[in-house]
């Protein structure tokens, strides 16, 4: 066989590669859809979270806006926040007072600014802000097409009602952006990890529905349903030297806080 021809053979093997790779990247279904798939753990200080209203607006939502926009479809993007408010009440049996913590009702939140003066929360507040979380499109779209969003972000409070939990992160953010959107992200994260000063912010492709296991990074859940707790060797993540957690070969880190 001579050279030309393995050359021609080669380019052949190349094409099917690509051909799919294509087909692969193209498939939208909840299982398969394919991601850019980032986890920033944010800074311990409680002043610096995301939902403060003058962080959100100074500091995250400018970088998230600039990956929403990217998609044909923004004015169906839809969130969902958890926040409670703390009451005091007495305790039928025992007559003791407690402190119950009662949801807060937000209506539908949209990306706009009116949503964000709703969710956001002043700098000092007895709220607990427990979550975040972005469709774009909507749950409703995904739901009536059979396909996960083209674009996701949830943002999770790592501390706890009393705030005596012993925390190696403040907040964990989740961004998950289709592929088939063909965004470059990446230098947006970077620029947002900076910012922020994130203690870590890394990268890997993953597909919406489909459990992995890589290293050990396990991944039971589907991607809106990422959490810290149990991800990395089974184990919560806040029992663990934060500083020696292993993200490499498996991850692309974006950022290391310095």
């Amino acid at each position: 066989m001579n050279q030309q021809t393995m050359k021609s053979i080669k380019e052949l093997g190349n094409k099917f590669i690509n051909l799919y790779e294509n087909l692969t990247n193209a498939d939208s279904s909840w299982e398969n859809r394919q991601y850019d798939f980032y986890l920033i753990f944010g800074q311990t200080e409680e002043n610096k979270s995301p939902w403060i209203k003058t962080n959100w607006k100074s500091d995250f939502e400018p970088y998230f806006d600039l990956l929403i926009k990217q998609n044909v479809i923004l004015k169906e993007t839809g969130i969902r926040v958890t926040k409670y408010k703390p009451e005091k009440r007495i305790s039928k049996k025992e007559n003791e007072e407690f402190v119950y913590h009662s949801d807060i009702n937000l209506g539908r939140l949209k990306w706009d600014e009116k949503s964000h003066e709703k969710w956001t929360t002043p700098n000092k507040t007895e709220n607990h802000f427990l979550d975040f979380e972005l469709w774009s499109p909507i749950w409703t779209i995904c739901e009536k097409r059979q396909s996960p969003p083209e674009i996701f972000i949830s943002i999770s409070n790592e501390r706890d009602f009393e705030k005596k939990r012993d925390i190696k992160f403040g907040y964990f953010i989740v961004v998950a952006i289709a592929k088939s959107l063909k965004l470059d992200s990446k230098p947006i994260m970077k620029e947002l990890s900076e910012r922020i000063n994130s203690k870590a912010t890394i990268l890997k492709t993953r597909r919406w529905g489909k459990p992995e296991k890589a290293g050990n990074w396990t991944f039971v859940n589907w991607i809106q349903d990422t959490f810290s707790n149990g991800i990395y060797k089974e184990k919560n993540l806040h029992s663990l030297e934060f500083d020696k957690l292993e993200f490499e070969p498996i991850w692309e880190v974006i950022y290391r806080h310095k």
